[in-house]
């Protein structure tokens, strides 16, 4: 158990290590060689799993025969680094690990992120960052069910630009303007209202449903964002700014 233990830890050290970039990757290569990873002649794929468990994934790895690390990265986030031969198809081993990941999973919304694969050692820290950003966008989404088995930053739409650039001060600033009349404790409710009055794509039945209030009240609170953020929002450019304002502070928020 002890050995096991001090694998896991390898494992972790070395892929938080990647993913912060403090230390450059060839560095780290004989840690990696250490740790068991073949990455000679290897095609590496960077995969982060949300509401994946550890010893489960470890499992999946080994059932299918696919040599990589796994790594915990925080609570219900975790990390897979699979190293491939270079005629293996990356894309579809990544695919059906996480069908049969989703498949045996407990999770219902058990996420696979991916980046693109990876042929150059020196590459995978980018990647392994991408993965954990495209798996940091989904848990944001209020659609991750409808998601692919593997998703990729091209599936994370607007919602992946906005979190890349959370911490651009312009993006921030954007957001505070944007959003000033509501950023008060008073304006947490019609926040909440904002959220989801966008996110179903204005549909206010909808709103009023998932809020529990009537359609008139939704109208009314409609109206009292509206006057306080200066805007109409059956204007589409309008709305729109919004959006995105309220999606740059959700994902500041997180």
């Amino acid at each position: 158990a002890s050995a096991h233990t001090w694998e896991e830890q390898s494992a972790q050290s070395l892929l938080t290590d990647l993913i912060s970039g403090v230390v450059p990757a060839r560095h780290l290569l004989p840690r990696a060689r250490a740790a068991g990873l073949p990455v000679n002649r290897r095609t590496f794929v960077p995969l982060v799993v949300r509401d994946g468990d550890l010893a489960r994934l470890e499992r999946m790895l080994r059932l299918l025969g696919l040599p990589g690390l796994v790594a915990e990265l925080a609570d219900g986030v975790t990390a897979v680094l699979l190293s491939l031969a270079r005629d293996q198809d990356a894309q579809a081993l990544a695919v059906h690990f996480a069908a049969r990941l989703r498949t045996e999973s407990e999770q219902p919304r058990t996420v696979v992120a991916a980046a693109d694969p990876r042929t150059v050692w020196d590459d995978v820290p980018a990647g392994l960052r991408e993965a954990q950003h495209v798996a940091d966008a989904v848990a944001d989404s209020t659609a991750a069910l409808d998601l692919p088995a593997v998703v990729r930053l091209k599936d994370v739409h607007l919602r992946g630009l906005v979190r890349l650039l959370r911490d651009d001060p312009h993006v921030q600033s954007f957001a505070e303007r944007e959003l000033d009349g509501l950023l008060c404790a008073a304006g947490d409710d019609l926040l909440a209202v904002l959220r989801t009055y966008l996110a179903t794509g204005r549909n206010k039945s909808r709103t009023a449903q998932l809020h529990h209030v009537s359609r008139p009240a939704l109208y009314r609170r409609l109206e009292a964002i509206e006057g306080r953020l200066g805007v109409d929002l059956d204007d589409f450019e309008q709305a729109a700014s919004v959006h995105i304002a309220l999606l740059a502070h959700d994902a500041q928020q997180s």
